[in-house]
């Protein structure tokens, strides 16, 4: 399950995903056509969609350049970042390396 970022979510104990994107976004549509699938898949890990456009502190917090961004978090601290995500394989790969932390 995906949760919605709305200024007291969590993400710092465990394993998080924070995906930051704007609607109407064609590559954020992309990302987010598999986004719901892969939070089922994996589970043990928090995936957070922040809306960019609504949550500036934390896009600004987070040196988020562009959309979508995923920043991969372990008890709140970034281990790794992705972006100009062209497809559901290469966000596996980095969810797979999260789980092995």
């Amino acid at each position: 399950m995906i949760v919605e970022y709305d200024g007291k979510v969590n993400f710092t104990k465990g394993k998080a995903v924070l995906w930051f994107s704007i609607p109407g976004c064609p590559p954020c549509r992309l990302v987010e056509s598999f986004m719901e699938e892969l939070s089922e898949e994996f589970r043990e890990i928090s995936i957070i969609h922040v809306n960019a456009e609504r949550w500036s502190e934390l896009v600004e917090g987070f040196g988020i350049l562009n959309v979508p961004t995923l920043v991969y978090l372990k008890d709140g601290k970034e281990v790794a970042r992705q972006n100009l995500i062209r497809g559901k394989e290469e966000v596996i790969i980095k969810l797979e390396e999260l789980m092995r932390l």
